[in-house]
């Protein structure tokens, strides 16, 4: 079964965007992230972005036509014990990699590599959605909102790079944390501000499962929550009644019950009669019926006056409590 996060990316290799500086700033962030350089045996100058993912490679391969009107060719190999299938998308010719390269920023005008994010590319919400979508589509994953935790991160093996979509995410509002293991992560961990990016960069399926995902988890820990407090709550107020019933026939024992008060009286026998039952049951059971405070205030004082007549230390008054 296909994870959340393949899912995800399969929505967003689909959403294409309809302006150029949008096509531009996707492209620049694939490139940047996942695109490589071979010099050939002929001395050709090969362009290569690989991936396992079909659908992101076609886009990629759109793309490339669509704003540059260049060609590029897509192999596909098979790797490992498994055979996974494996895409790799090339791009030949010295003159039009350098021509992709240098207008998405990724060459200068003076042929150096450039690390960082030009703001060029980034000046607008619409491009900067645009190209967050490219990195997440080429180094990003998240992780399956039923864990317990929820994480989304960006892969680069450059620092200068890792820094600018570490700084352009914080400059969206997300929110988001910059570490360096093998290589550097750019990641989430908030669901709400992971909720967001996944609208921000269009992938609004997704953000629509993991909230239905939060949504059940919530309830369900509410239940658990209440089951819980109700489970603590009864266990109370059955130590408390089996307490009561102990008391009462300590003092039905010394002579001191048939001594009470009538009401007192009446209230003994009824918790003798029904052990289990709540105080606001024991209210219910009365006649004239009472309410739980009622109860609750001549219980006290039946105990009250076991303390005098048996020497008991007090009740206290949170064990009659339901």
């Amino acid at each position: 079964m296909d994870s959340f996060s393949q899912r995800t990316k399969a929505e967003l290799a689909r959403r294409f965007p309809k302006k150029k500086c949008c096509m531009k700033a996707e492209l620049a962030a694939i490139i940047r992230a996942s695109g490589s350089l071979h010099l050939r045996a002929n001395h050709a100058v090969v362009l290569s972005v690989s991936s396992e993912n079909a659908a992101f490679m076609r886009k990629v391969h759109l793309l490339l036509k669509d704003y540059f009107q260049i060609p590029s060719r897509i192999i596909m190999e098979k790797t490992g014990r498994l055979n996974r299938r494996y895409y790799k998308l090339q791009l030949f010719g010295g003159k039009n990699v350098k021509r992709v390269l240098t207008e998405l920023d990724v060459l200068s005008p003076g042929l150096d590599f450039e690390s960082g994010i030009s703001s060029a590319l980034v000046r607008t919400d619409c491009c900067r959605a645009a190209f967050l979508r490219g990195a997440f589509l080429a180094r990003g994953s998240v992780t399956d909102p039923q864990k317990n935790s929820y994480h989304l991160e960006i892969v680069t093996e450059n620092e200068e790079f890792a820094l600018g979509l570490n700084y352009l995410m914080n400059l969206c509002r997300f929110k988001a944390g910059l570490t360096q293991r093998k290589e550097y992560l750019v990641y989430l961990k908030e669901a709400d501000a992971i909720g967001k990016f996944l609208t921000f960069i269009g992938a609004h399926a997704a953000f629509l499962r993991m909230e239905d995902v939060r949504i059940i988890k919530g309830m369900r820990n509410e239940v658990n929550r209440l089951v819980n407090c109700e489970t603590a709550n009864l266990g109370k107020a059955v130590r408390a009644a089996m307490e009561q019933v102990e008391v009462i026939n300590a003092l039905k024992a010394k002579g001191v019950l048939a001594k009470l008060p009538v009401p007192l009286q009446e209230l003994a026998y009824l918790r003798l009669e029904h052990p289990e039952a709540s105080l606001r049951e024991l209210g219910e059971l009365s006649t004239p019926p009472l309410s739980k405070s009622a109860v609750n205030h001549r219980m006290r004082k039946m105990l009250k006056i076991a303390e005098t007549f048996l020497g008991r230390e007090g009740k206290e008054s949170s064990k009659l409590k339901d």
